[in-house]
């Protein structure tokens, strides 16, 4: 069974910080139940001494002189040695600590009818070490203290354990957040450091695990979505430089072409539109390195007479392609990527086929353009890796004439961004049909 924990940083902390206290608080528990005695502890510190001194004063000074002395006997103890009416010189030595506090905790008491005492840290040839003198004058009574004597073992400990336990829980806690910070947030920020100084070196980086804290998985999260974005933009380029690429070559044929077959073939318009057309895919492509993904805009044309220029381009340079459309179709679209996907497909038709038809018809809902030959034709399998062909995978390499197959991937891109369908059929009675299916009304801010 796994526990729930914190998600963010914060709480982890906190439950570290929590832990640790709950830690150090049954240590102490378990030490105050083993080193506990029957006896109850006298407080810490000169206070036992001072109460002691106080009391014993009082009683000797309560009693006739002639009974001070046996007083004086019986509450003497060997941590608080009494002595009476003698003279205890002795060599006065640097307070200590237990000196000091012992001096404090006289005055705070302000024991009535008694000067204040004298207080002194000081060494006799017939005392032992580590003697307090305390010295009354009225009356004439010396105090001998052994210093905190009164704590001993066990009860030093339980006496310095609140203490105790306080400076361990912040140490306890402060080690265990060190460990904690040394494993649960170096780690992911040393993968992601690992990530970012790998990332020129790989093509597509795979995206990091997003583990530790909500904080550290957040950073993580918005590196592999910004490498994501990175390589998407990447790719899209390729894309579009090797789209133009492709596309380029249906014009730069017919201008080959036109100027092989001599000055029957080498007309003016037409040389016009190919160069004006391989002009804008150039510009296209130039925007889209700049920075813009939205390289044309969305126009009303009438798509039946850009099928009849297209199709004309290639009649002119003795390509067998015949068309059928009615007048005049209209249709809003990016005109350009039309050009390219009609291009596309009759190229595609007259470099496997003798005979190259197009087709355009439309009824209520949508436009239905064909592009059939009479060729070969193209098995199943191959139609479904056409048009589930991804346009940002770049070919290994191109075909011996040079083609990157690159043509109906394109189509189907184009065809996408308009919101239509497309579908490879079989032409009658032989060959392959292309079958676009265009909508009237194509939303240009949804493409």
């Amino acid at each position: 069974m796994r526990f729930p924990r914190p998600r963010s940083l914060r709480g982890q902390m906190a439950l570290l910080l929590g832990g640790s206290a709950a830690v150090m608080l049954v240590l102490a528990a378990a030490a105050f139940l083993t080193l506990r005695t029957e006896d109850p502890m006298p407080p810490p510190g000169p206070w036992p001494d001072a109460i002691g001194i106080a009391t014993t004063l009082r009683a000797i000074a309560a009693v006739p002189e002639a009974d001070r002395e046996a007083i004086a006997a019986a509450l003497s103890t060997p941590d608080l040695i009494v002595v009476l009416n003698t003279a205890t010189p002795c060599r006065q030595e640097t307070d200590v600590f237990a000196t000091r506090t012992l001096r404090r905790a006289l005055y705070a008491l302000d024991i009535p009818a008694t000067p204040a005492p004298l207080v002194m840290n000081c060494t006799s040839d017939t005392w032992p070490s580590g003697l307090t003198r305390v010295s009354f004058d009225v009356p004439n009574v010396t105090f001998l203290v052994h210093n905190y004597a009164r704590v001993r073992g066990p009860g030093m400990i339980l006496a310095t354990l609140p203490i105790a336990l306080w400076i361990g829980t912040i140490a306890t806690g402060t080690a265990v957040l060190l460990l904690w910070s040394a494993w649960s947030i170096r780690r992911p920020l040393g993968m992601l450091a690992d990530a970012v100084s790998r990332y020129e070196s790989q093509d597509r980086p795979a995206p990091i695990d997003e583990t530790g804290p909500s904080e550290i998985r957040g950073v993580i999260r918005a590196f592999n979505a910004l490498q994501d974005r990175l390589a998407r933009s990447s790719e899209t380029r390729i894309c579009a430089l090797m789209g133009v690429a492709h596309d380029l070559r249906t014009p730069l044929t017919r201008l080959a072409l036109r100027v092989e077959m001599g000055d029957d073939y080498m007309r003016q318009d037409g040389l016009k539109r190919d160069i004006g057309l391989m002009k804008r895919m150039l510009d296209n492509a130039m925007s889209l390195f700049r920075g813009f993904d939205a390289t044309e805009e969305w126009e009303v044309v009438d798509l039946a007479a850009l099928v009849q220029e297209v199709s004309a381009d290639f009649v002119a340079v003795d390509r067998p392609v015949r068309t059928q459309a009615d007048y005049p179709i209209l249709l809003r679209c990016q005109p350009l990527a039309m050009t390219r996907a009609l291009g596309n497909l009759i190229e595609n038709g007259c470099r496997h086929a003798n005979n190259v038809s197009v087709t355009l018809r439309e009824d209520e809902r949508a436009l239905v353009l064909e592009v059939s030959d009479d060729g070969p034709g193209m098995p199943s399998r191959q139609r479904r890796e056409a048009l589930r062909g991804d346009t940002r995978k770049v070919p290994e390499r191109a075909d011996g004439a040079g083609h990157l197959g690159l043509g109906l991937p394109i189509v189907a891109e184009i065809v996408r961004r308009h919101q239509g369908h497309m579908a490879l059929l079989d032409a009658t009675p032989c060959g392959l049909m292309v079958r676009i299916v265009l909508p009237r009304t194509v939303s240009s801010a949804v493409a």
